[in-house]
């Protein structure tokens, strides 16, 4: 996130000043021929009588998605690869940063394209191998998988998360979601989501509130179970109840731009429209209506996935909770960083 801030009438009144000096300076050295022992004198009128005001608009802050600055930063969703689309179409995938709980004895994970979503069809596939009784029984705690987000969630005491999943299952389910601490010891909030074998034969959404009993800023979100069978899971996302405007920016951070008081809201960024390939530009017409459906990108300028849940109307958003005119960066189509050579 970067920002063009210039106070009003003095940063317009110093500017000028420099450059009528680098003007004078210039046409001085090109334009007249200096004689040995004679001074040289330059007058520099800065009265504010000559000052001109800076136009309110000129002034604005400039949006550029590097980083994680969007998903991560700014906007509030806490997980990261919630659809599990950064590996690739292609099935099995990898599912970085999801990391597996239980070894090979216990659960088997990985992917395929199974999803309801069309413009999204990849899914996690567990198949859990323990139970809770018999000779192969599950770990303290179950096995599943857990998501760090980006370089840790931060949870907060008595605030309330909410919590959004697709969940299919051909057998009963039992499963647990949890936020924990980074090592998974210590339960800050939790719930069991249980279903009969019929209940969750097509997938199924499922949506409720956490409410943390205590700080943690390195947090997880876990999914565990400790029954037989196998489960299927989609678009899991975790956002805090409480964000700015109730429109999903992240509240400390978005207060921080209204109080710059920009006039205008530049997006989504420079490289990261263009794309190193016009493939992976950014297409904002993929980056609107219900945010399960948008099918994300890879942010090849910058190395990294992105949901696309911070998309163009989110922007649109960002910029009247501002108060500020929204400036949209445009790809024509027609130029990448690659062609630029880049």
């Amino acid at each position: 996130m970067s920002t063009m801030a210039v106070p009003r009438a003095h940063a317009g009144h110093r500017l000028r000043c420099v450059l009528a000096v680098v003007c004078a300076l210039c046409w001085a050295s090109s334009s007249v021929r200096f004689v040995a022992g004679q001074a040289g004198q330059l007058s520099v009128d800065a009265s504010p009588q000559t000052a001109r005001k800076m136009p309110d608009k000129m002034f604005g802050i400039f949006f550029e998605e590097i980083n994680h600055a969007g998903a991560g930063g700014l906007w509030a969703e806490l997980v990261s690869n919630r659809g599990f689309e950064a590996g690739g179409p292609n099935t099995p995938s990898n599912i970085e940063p999801w990391f597996i709980i239980g070894n090979e004895s216990s659960i088997i994970v990985g992917t395929d394209r199974t999803s309801c979503f069309e413009r999204n069809p990849v899914a996690l596939r567990m198949e859990v191998l323990c139970g809770s009784k018999g000779t192969n029984v599950c770990p303290s705690g179950g096995v599943g998988v857990y998501n760090p987000g980006y370089w840790g969630m931060n949870i907060e005491r008595r605030k309330g998360y909410k919590v959004s999943l697709h969940i299919r299952s051909s057998d009963a389910v039992s499963l647990t979601i949890s936020l924990t601490s980074s090592d998974g010891l210590h339960k800050l909030a939790s719930r069991t989501i249980t279903g009969g074998k019929k209940q969750f034969t097509n997938w199924t959404k499922i949506q409720f509130r956490l409410y943390s009993s205590q700080n943690n800023t390195n947090s997880r979100l876990q999914i565990t179970t400790t029954k037989t069978g196998v489960v299927w899971l989609d678009q899991v996302s975790v956002m805090p109840s409480d964000t700015y405007m109730g429109h999903g920016f992240r509240k400390d951070l978005a207060s921080m731009l209204a109080n710059l008081k920009p006039q205008f809201l530049k997006f989504p960024g420079g490289n990261y429209a263009m794309g190193q390939y016009l493939r992976n530009a950014f297409h904002w017409g993929e980056t609107v209506g219900p945010w399960e459906e948008r099918p994300g990108h890879v942010n090849d300028a910058w190395g990294y996935w992105t949901d696309d849940g911070l998309g163009f109307f989110e922007f649109l958003q960002l910029a009247e909770d501002l108060g500020a005119s929204p400036v949209w960066v445009v790809n024509d189509g027609m130029f990448s960083l690659r062609m630029y050579g880049f």
